[in-house]
């Protein structure tokens, strides 16, 4: 059978591809950055430290990889190699056409695992080469690495995401390899627990009990690079049941577009938001007032859009959410209704956010006449008095003010 792995790529990590790949233009880097010297030195360690996989050392599991290899259709070489470790885990390098593909795997996972099990893992890592997942690693490896320089938030929130999706997308390879939601759902619980069936007994209704537990307390756990197992698991549950199965008649099955809302539904409980009252109060009047001065000037600028998203992105995963709005009413309505709630409040919280916004303004280093009249709207709708309204700016200009001409270019014939 022919797959079209395109088609069976998980659609929220399409869509980051594509905004790492052509918005943030990425891809252009993918020949740029050549790590042809540390390919061949992590090839070199492999065969130095681990086992490399035949049919003499390990007939049965050499067998099973190339298996798994021949039945999705994957042509390029690979060296698979054993890592003796107590940690259970497996993972996988491109070549990049330098040198053969690596999946390794450990030990304690060759141990725990029975083949039908391994067949889930070894797809899933060929997912990984069929994705070419190692593509974007790379560059995300050298942007973090770099010294004095942090990479802005969008993009290493963009990037951790993407790290999240793409083992979705690798799941779904690993289900084609061994389409059995009881036996993946076993694999996904021994990583959990560290112990087989001699010690426990796996139900995976069971199991996925703990998960609506993570419905309700909506804590988040964004930073770690793979989603949860109880996640991943009912992610596949619904991707069995879907169109987008091979061979799964469309009679009955769960459509494309609801398969897409059900497993956003589920990464989104990976998120973070702000929980306590005071933040989610600072998280509304830094979108909804900024954004309002910033439509002063009639369009918001990136240098703006991109502050903001920082701001907000020490209280959420998901800053975009609280930038976007349906219309200028809907923006005002938010503001008025915000800066009610701190004009009642007698400490000194809201001449703070009142000076940060002052900062808003001054970030192209000039301060406009309708955004100088904004800012006085504003400080009265906090009700802060005129003078300290002027003082405030004052203070801000003296540190942040920095007047540049206003450059036009002559259209060219």
């Amino acid at each position: 059978m022919k797959f079209d792995f395109a088609k069976l790529r998980f659609a929220g990590e399409t869509e980051l591809v594509r905004i790492l790949e052509e918005d943030y233009a990425l891809a252009s880097y993918y020949d740029i950055f050549d790590n042809k010297d540390e390919l061949e030195n992590i090839t070199n360690h492999m065969l130095a430290n681990t086992v490399k996989l035949n049919k003499v050392i390990a007939p049965r599991l050499y067998d099973l990889c190339n298996e798994i290899q021949e039945f999705l259709g994957f042509k390029e070489p690979i060296d698979f190699y054993l890592y003796a470790t107590p940690e259970v885990n497996a993972f996988s390098i491109n070549g990049f056409g330098i040198v053969p593909h690596i999946i390794c795997f450990t030990s304690s996972l060759i141990q725990q695992l029975n083949d039908n099990e391994l067949r889930f893992v070894i797809g899933h890592e060929l997912g990984h080469l069929i994705f070419k997942h190692s593509q974007l690693d790379v560059v995300n490896k050298i942007l973090a690495n770099r010294e004095n320089e942090e990479i802005p938030s969008a993009l290493a929130i963009y990037f951790l995401r993407w790290q999240r999706y793409a083992e979705v997308s690798c799941d779904r390879i690993g289900y084609l390899a061994i389409p059995n939601i009881k036996i993946i759902g076993t694999v996904f619980f021994k990583f959990a627990a560290g112990l087989s069936e001699t010690y426990l007994n796996f139900d995976i209704d069971e199991y996925l009990k703990q998960l609506e537990r993570i419905k309700e307390i909506a804590v988040g756990d964004f930073y770690s690079t793979h989603p949860n197992n109880l996640v991943r698991i009912q992610n596949l549950l619904h991707f069995s049941g879907s169109v987008l199965m091979p061979g799964k008649k469309a009679k009955g099955a769960m459509t494309d577009k609801e398969l897409q809302t059900r497993m956003m539904e589920l990464m989104n409980l990976l998120e973070i938001h702000p929980k306590k009252e005071k933040d989610k109060r600072t998280v509304e009047f830094y979108s909804s007032v900024g954004i309002y001065l910033a439509h002063a000037s009639d369009e918001v600028s990136e240098k703006v859009w991109k502050t903001l998203y920082d701001w907000l992105a020490d209280y959420t995963t998901q800053p975009e959410n609280y930038l976007s709005f349906k219309s200028l009413d809907e923006i005002k309505d938010r503001v008025d209704a915000i800066c009610r709630y701190y004009n009642r409040k007698h400490d000194g919280e809201k001449y703070e956010l009142f000076e940060k916004v002052v900062q808003l303004a001054l970030l192209d280093g000039r301060l406009e006449k309708p955004e100088k009249e904004r800012l006085y709207e504003l400080g009265k709708m906090l009700r802060i008095s005129k003078d300290e309204i002027t003082h405030t700016i004052r203070r801000s200009s003296e540190t942040y003010l920095s007047p540049s001409r206003r450059m036009f270019m002559d259209n060219l014939v």
